[in-house]
């Protein structure tokens, strides 16, 4: 099939070269760069544009033009792809002492060439939500030694993600970020309004990405969207929203529903939202405790009450949200563990949430040197940079140290975040912290879902409480007070 599309790849015809020059691209200068585009000889109006690798043109993409001064069409592509384009500018020795221009698409490469720019390769592939991008991480012998690396994304959401992915990938100390001329969202606009002038001056005029340090506000670029999404819990988005990058504390003596509140929270984010998890969980099995739980939350009735067809529908449900990390009899599970496997997930799933439940029954490996708070303050500190480097919602559930019951009446008092065990941390340094309490450990109680600290009040919602009544019978909470009631 790749042979057939490289047969296919002809001449540019007279018509297919003033449709680039109505796009900024004057034709001349196009084809003396050389790099192999023609015309497809089976599509009208539709450029073939080959991938090389070395001598090898590894897959060829089709790119539609159509007649006038518009954008590039939708593009196919034919082959195994998942490489820069122009790759082969990374290895010319005399390219060594340029800057690397990256640009997103073919299009923005070619601007960037005619611009002067010889060592520009092109983003194949604008993956969306953030995820990640391989092709970055096999090409790295070729650019690990290049000091200053452009990124030429498009100026909007979409595009402010991928930058931040790929700089990430390419190390942020090494990379610049460019604001286009005004009226324009990328290289190809530049060109087509300002001419080579004005992507030159988008270039030189690079700003280095934000690393620890001092900037004036105009030098730093807007951040990719990550809003906060809600769980649909009556009352509770008023006081509990998610987003990627934060860190959520739960906690609640044992047995009031601190899982089963996790668990309705993260079901409705997948349902509402289409969001991904991966369960670290300790406590319960993936099969059947974790099966058990998510197939009553989907088919809103107990297991055993569920039709062959019910069954076979929440099963799809949770194959497409959900994964699980299990660590094997001989596997030490201790935060080295958790970060390592995390990481693993997080490549292959690209989750929005991860659940650690519960941290207490992790093993705690405490280097010498540091006391138990030094330690648990460090451990959250891991798990805040985990979150924010990649992109992803973390949420702790936490035991509280053991509490005295009431002398008078013999019941627990309701805990707070300063009372998880080991380390004042657990309240300073969330995002969120929500507490899960019921007067008892009678599941028939109400239960007050409390979220005692919240960062961002505009952002992620402001401290609160709503009370509910578990349903046994379809994994969720029926809210009786959503807080407005008192």
């Amino acid at each position: 099939m790749l042979a057939d599309a490289i047969d296919a790849i002809g001449p540019l015809s007279p018509e297919m070269l003033a449709m680039l020059e109505a796009r900024g691209f004057d034709a001349e200068a196009f084809l003396k760069l050389n790099l192999g585009v023609g015309e497809s000889k089976q599509r009208a109006g539709t450029l073939a544009i080959p991938f090389h690798d070395g001598r090898n043109i590894v897959s060829v993409k089709f790119r539609g033009v159509s007649v006038g001064a518009g954008g590039f069409g939708q593009a196919t592509q034919v082959g195994p792809g998942g490489i820069f384009y122009n790759l082969n500018s990374l290895r010319d020795p005399e390219l060594v002492n340029e800057p690397l221009i990256v640009a997103e698409g073919e299009p923005g490469c070619w601007a960037a060439l005619l611009a002067g720019f010889s060592r520009s390769i092109g983003i194949p592939i604008a993956s969306a939500d953030g995820r990640r991008q391989p092709y970055v991480e096999q090409s790295e012998p070729l650019w690990k030694d290049i000091g200053e690396i452009i990124l030429c994304t498009y100026d909007d959401d979409a595009g402010n993600a991928l930058r931040e992915d790929i700089a990430a990938a390419f190390g942020k100390s090494r990379c610049k970020w460019v604001r286009y001329p005004k009226g324009c969202s990328d290289l190809p606009g530049a060109l087509r309004e300002y001419g080579v002038r004005g992507v030159q001056e988008a270039i030189r005029r690079a700003q280095w990405l934000a690393v620890p340090d001092i900037y004036a506000m105009a030098e730093l670029p807007e951040p990719p969207s990550n809003p906060a999404v809600g769980t649909g819990i009556v009352g509770l988005d008023d006081h509990f929203r998610l987003r990627r990058g934060d860190l959520t504390i739960v906690t609640g003596i044992p047995g009031h529903g601190k899982t089963s509140f996790v668990n309705e929270a993260v079901c409705r984010l997948a349902q509402r939202h289409g969001w991904r998890a991966i369960f670290g969980s300790f406590e319960q099995r993936p099969v059947p405790d974790h099966r058990r739980a998510l197939r009553t939350f989907h088919a809103q009735k107990l297991e055993k009450m569920m039709s062959p067809a019910e069954r076979e529908a929440a099963d799809a449900f949770i194959h497409k949200h959900f994964r699980f990390l299990v660590p094997d009899d001989d596997t030490d599970a201790n935060l080295e563990w958790l970060l390592e496997t995390m990481a693993a997930a997080v490549h292959r799933f690209d989750p929005h949430v991860i659940i650690i439940d519960p941290w207490n029954e992790l093993e705690h490996v405490r280097p010498k040197e540091m006391t138990q708070i030094e330690y648990t303050g460090w451990a959250i500190k891991a798990l805040k940079r985990f979150a924010k480097s990649k992109r992803v919602h973390i949420i702790v559930v936490a035991h509280p140290a053991k509490m005295m019951r009431n002398k008078q009446d013999g019941k627990y008092p309701c805990p707070t975040l300063y009372d998880i065990a080991d380390s004042a941390h657990w309240y300073n340094k969330p995002d969120l912290g929500v507490v899960i309490w019921r007067e008892g450990a009678d599941p028939s109680l109400p239960t007050s879902i409390i979220v005692a600290k919240s960062r961002y009040h505009s952002e992620i919602g402001r401290p609160g409480t709503v009370k509910g009544q578990w349903n046994e019978s379809n994994g969720r909470y029926t809210i009786v007070d959503d807080g407005a009631m008192t």
